[in-house]
């Protein structure tokens, strides 16, 4: 388990009538009054049902002594404030530990339990905050397990209320170690993306990926990490789990990758176990994806280093990826030679991998989308995906102007601070899916 002190305990909003601070004042003094005294039982017990089901006492305990170790010690517990957002009512502490700040969040129901808890950055543009189409009395959300083998993930659907035999979208992660909120910085596109399907009647299940469940015992032997076991096995299992659901109508079942979720959606499409009605890809490429990384770097570098050093560093950066496409790279080389220090069996697999026959094996729709102001993929990802599945019935290519990687409005900030404030999916690209999904 990985700590943060911008970690996210749980995302599960409730909607609740306007409320007096008092009991939420006594209620969030006595939680953190049990959290200092190690009674972990007890501070579970304020919690709501639900939310125990995410986040029992062992949990509890883990994060905050995770919190302490990395923050020191709490000095200080400030003053509760109230505040109405998007029509949901937040409680907030800021407490001080030694090392830095941070602010307590909670949400109760009717019964003054707690039904939402978060540790969040103290400054509001650093600050996760629901999209205007999050509307919580729309929808239900249910904890499961997305399971292969030995592996467990945490998983949660999302469904609307009332929803009969609904579409359900699978939500396929982009490159690295991904939460099931696709957690970056205070912006959270597979929770967005979830709340917003559901205003829409549109179902949705999302997972931790396993490189960020398992990070230090899958990376314990770096020789064992492959597309197969980093993605396709748990996308698989994810889809097999929607058996389990009979709210769920399995002829409209969809695939949303994003990024390298999306360069595999076609192939994880062409294995499922149930058949794919559709699949957007967003912000995805067929080429190499250590050409897909240099081209990244190269614009993250030229926004940051003058021109001397970018050279220097781009060069490298050259050499890395020549070697990680190069046929006789062995099992041998170091990781440290190697994009994203990912070891030589990793991309001894994807040299192998194609990910446009993956899209001619599967008979979904297809929709290849990505922000115009997408700076990971590029305006010859699209045209690559368009030449190369020339022919192919049911195949649509977009740009959607002035929205990034994540389909979320353009800031204007550098590169390397795109995701660093407050951000959500764009409005209309939450209804452009919809529409695309529900046709």
């Amino acid at each position: 388990m990985r700590f943060s002190w911008t970690l996210l305990l749980l995302l599960c909003f409730t909607s609740i009538s306007a409320q007096l601070p008092g009991e939420a004042a006594e209620r969030s003094k006595q939680l953190l009054q049990w959290l200092q005294e190690a009674k972990w039982t007890a501070a579970s017990g304020l919690l709501s049902p639900e939310l125990q089901q995410k986040v029992d006492s062992a949990q509890l305990e883990v994060i905050w002594q995770g919190l302490q170790l990395a923050q020191g010690e709490l000095q200080k517990v400030g003053e509760l404030v109230y505040r109405e957002r998007n029509q949901q009512q937040f409680y907030y502490r800021q407490l001080d530990f030694i090392k830095s700040s941070v602010r307590l969040e909670l949400q109760f129901n009717a019964r003054w339990e707690i039904t939402a808890l978060r540790l969040q950055p103290l400054s509001d543009e650093q600050l996760y905050l629901p999209p205007p189409y999050d509307h919580p009395q729309k929808y239900q959300e249910f904890s499961m397990r997305v399971k292969h083998d030995s592996i467990v993930l945490p998983a949660i659907l999302t469904l609307p209320k009332g929803c009969k035999a609904c579409p359900v979208v699978v939500l396929v992660h982009d490159i690295g170690p991904q939460d099931k909120d696709h957690s970056i910085g205070p912006t959270k596109m597979f929770r967005d993306l979830a709340v917003g399907l559901a205003a829409e009647g549109i179902a949705s299940l999302r997972y931790d990926k396993r490189t960020f469940r398992y990070g230090p015992e899958l990376m314990a032997d770096l020789r064992v990490l492959t597309i197969e076991n980093e993605v396709m096995e748990d996308a698989l299992a994810a889809l097999q789990l929607l058996r389990t659901v009979s709210e769920i109508d399995t002829q409209r079942i969809h695939l949303l990758g994003l990024g390298f979720g999306g360069m595999l959606a076609g192939t994880i499409a062409s294995r499922s176990p149930l058949s794919i009605r559709s699949i957007v890809a967003v912000g995805s490429s067929p080429r190499p994806l250590p050409d897909q990384l240099l081209d990244q770097y190269i614009q993250l570098l030229s926004s940051e280093l003058s021109y001397p050093n970018m050279q220097l560093a781009v060069q490298q950066l050259e050499r890395q990826t020549q070697l990680a496409k190069s046929m006789k790279l062995g099992s041998d080389i170091s990781a440290d030679s190697l994009p994203l220090q990912l070891p030589a069996p990793y991309w001894q697999h994807l040299q192998k991998f194609d990910a446009v026959a993956g899209y001619w094996q599967t008979n979904a729709a297809l929709w290849f989308v990505r922000g115009g102001d997408d700076y990971q993929s590029q305006a010859i990802d699209l045209q690559q995906w368009e030449m190369r599945l020339l022919g192919r019935d049911k195949a649509t290519f977009s740009t959607l102007t002035q929205l990034n990687h994540l389909l979320m409005p353009s800031l204007l900030v550098p590169l390397t601070d795109t995701y660093q404030k407050q951000n959500n999916v764009s409005a209309e690209a939450m209804v452009s899916i919809s529409r695309w999904l529900l046709k």
